[in-house]
C-alpha cells in the first residue's frame, strides 16, 4: 500500500493544481539530455500484408526518438489530429482518448519535450536501442512520456506503429490505416480464440520488429548527416519492449533475434503467460522484465460463477497457470518480475491516458506518480542489463511506492 509519505504527496499536487496541471503538461523527463525526433516510414518487400484488402507489402512506421543536444527548433505535436478527423470524422479522438482525454487534446495545451531533427546531444559518443511496441488497438504516441524519460538517460527508443493493429497509422502522404475490425471478429470471440488470434498478430510485430532493427542497422553504417543520430547507435545494446500484446511481442522479438540483448513486458499476458518456452522449455537468453500490475490474490466463489466454473476448479486452473508463469520467468537468461499496486493503478498506468483522462487533481496526482515508478523501474531494468550500471531497485536497495513485488529469477542454467 502507499505510503505516508506518498499521501503527502497527493495533498502537494492537490495544493499546486492551479499552478501546474500534469494531465495539460505531460512530466518532465528525469534525465539530463534533451530529446530529438524522426520519423520513418519503410515498406518490407518480404512481408505481403494479409489484412490489405489490395494487393500490398507490409509498411512499418516508426517514431525514433534520441538523446538532443540544446533545445530549440520545431517541437513534435502530440499527436496528428487531422488524421484522426479524416479518418474517425469528429468523434476521432473520443474514440481512443475518452471525452475527457479528447477534450485536453482539443485544447492545443498538451505539448511534448522533443524537437524534430534537433542535433545528436554533444559529449555522447553512442547510445543504446530500444524498440517499443504500443497494446492492441493503441497508438505510440499515448506513450509519449515513458518514451521520453528513457531518451533523456541516453537511450534511442524507436516506436513502432504496427499497421491494422494500431487504433491509427497516419502516412505522409495524407494516407492512413484505421484499426483492421473485420477479419478479428470473423476469428471468433471466445477467450481461446481471441487468444489464438492475437498470437498470429504478435508473431508480425516480432517480425516488424526485426525489420525496423535491419533498417536502423544500414542507417547507422551510412552515418548519413540527415539523420542525427546515425552512426550515434550502439548495436551491441540493443532492447524491446511494450506495453500489453506489444509487451508479448518484444518477448517474441527475443526469442527470434539474439541480436535484442534485454527485453521488458508491461502488463502483457495470455492466460497469465508472457510468452511461451520452446519445445525444450526455455524462454530466451536473454534477460526479461514482466512488469504487471496482476491483484495476485485467491479466487473466490463469485469469480468461480461468473465463469461458470466450481471454486475448486477455479482454484486449481488458476494455480496452475501461476505455476506455468513461474516456469516461464526461470527459463530465460536472468528475470524480474515486478508487481503494481493493483487498486492504485490500472492497466493504462503504463502510458499517458490515466493523466490526459484524469478528472481531479487528486486522478492527476495518483496517476502522475504511478507513471513516474514504472518509468524508473523500466528504465533501471535496461540500465543494469544493457549498461551494466547501478540499479538499486533490482538490488535490493531500494523500493519505490506502489510496487508490491520485485522477484529475481536466476539466469537458468540450462541456457548457455
Amino acid at each position: 500500500m502507499p505510503k505516508r509519505a506518498s499521501l503527502i504527496l497527493l495533498l502537494l499536487f492537490i495544493v499546486l493544481q492551479p499552478l501546474l496541471s500534469w494531465s495539460q503538461v505531460l512530466p518532465l523527463p528525469s534525465g539530463k539530455y534533451g530529446v530529438g525526433h524522426r520519423r520513418f516510414e519503410w515498406t518490407d518487400t518480404s512481408r505481403r500484408e494479409i489484412l490489405a484488402a489490395a494487393n500490398s507489402m507490409r509498411k512499418v512506421v516508426a517514431d525514433v526518438w534520441y538523446p538532443a543536444g540544446v533545445n530549440g527548433g520545431t517541437t513534435v505535436p502530440y499527436l496528428d489530429t487531422l488524421a484522426f478527423s479524416r479518418a474517425f470524422g469528429n468523434d476521432g479522438l473520443q474514440s481512443l482518448l475518452g471525452v475527457q482525454g479528447a477534450a485536453v487534446i482539443r485544447s492545443g495545451s498538451v505539448q511534448t519535450h522533443a524537437y524534430e531533427n534537433a542535433a545528436f546531444a554533444t559529449g555522447l559518443r553512442s547510445a543504446p536501442v530500444i524498440f517499443f511496441s504500443h497494446g492492441m488497438g493503441m497508438i505510440t504516441q499515448v506513450y509519449t512520456s515513458q518514451i521520453e524519460d528513457l531518451v533523456s538517460h541516453g537511450y534511442i527508443v524507436a516506436a513502432l506503429t504496427h499497421a491494422y493493429d494500431a487504433w491509427l497509422v497516419s502516412f505522409s502522404n495524407g494516407g492512413y490505416i484505421p484499426f483492421e475490425r473485420a477479419q478479428r471478429a470473423a476469428a471468433g470471440n471466445t477467450e481461446t480464440e481471441h487468444i489464438a488470434y492475437e498470437n498470429k498478430r504478435i508473431e508480425w510485430w516480432a517480425a516488424d520488429i526485426r525489420f525496423a532493427l535491419d533498417q536502423l542497422t544500414a542507417i547507422n553504417g551510412e552515418k548519413s548527416k540527415e539523420i542525427p543520430f546515425a552512426g550515434y547507435m550502439d548495436l551491441s545494446k540493443v532492447g524491446a519492449m511494450g506495453h500489453s500484446a506489444g509487451g508479448r511481442a518484444a518477448a517474441r522479438a527475443c526469442q527470434l533475434d539474439t541480436r535484442i540483448k534485454s527485453c521488458a513486458d508491461q502488463d502483457g499476458v495470455a492466460m497469465m503467460q508472457p510468452f511461451y518456452p520452446d519445445g525444450h522449455g526455455v524462454g530466451m537468453k536473454q534477460p526479461f522484465l514482466l512488469f504487471e500490475r496482476d491483484r495476485n490474490r485467491t479466487p473466490g466463489e463469485e469469480d468461480a460463477a461468473s465463469l461458470g466454473m466450481t471454486l475448486q476448479g477455479l482454484i486449481a486452473l488458476v494455480d496452475s497457470l501461476r505455476s506455468k508463469k513461474a516456469a516461464a520467468l526461470a527459463s530465460t537468461g536472468g528475470s524480474f518480475h515486478v508487481l503494481l499496486h493493483f487498486d492504485s493503478s490500472s492497466h493504462m498506468s503504463f502510458s499517458d491516458l490515466p493523466l490526459l483522462q484524469a478528472k481531479s487533481s487528486v486522478e492527476e496526482a495518483l496517476a502522475y506518480r504511478v507513471l513516474q515508478v514504472t518509468c524508473r523501474y523500466t528504465r533501471e531494468f535496461f540500465d543494469k542489463t544493457l549498461r551494466g550500471i547501478a540499479a538499486p531497485l533490482y538490488d535490493g536497495k531500494r523500493r519505490l511506492d506502489y510496487i508490491d513485488l520485485v522477484q529475481e529469477y536466476p539466469k537458468a542454467r540450462s541456457i548457455p
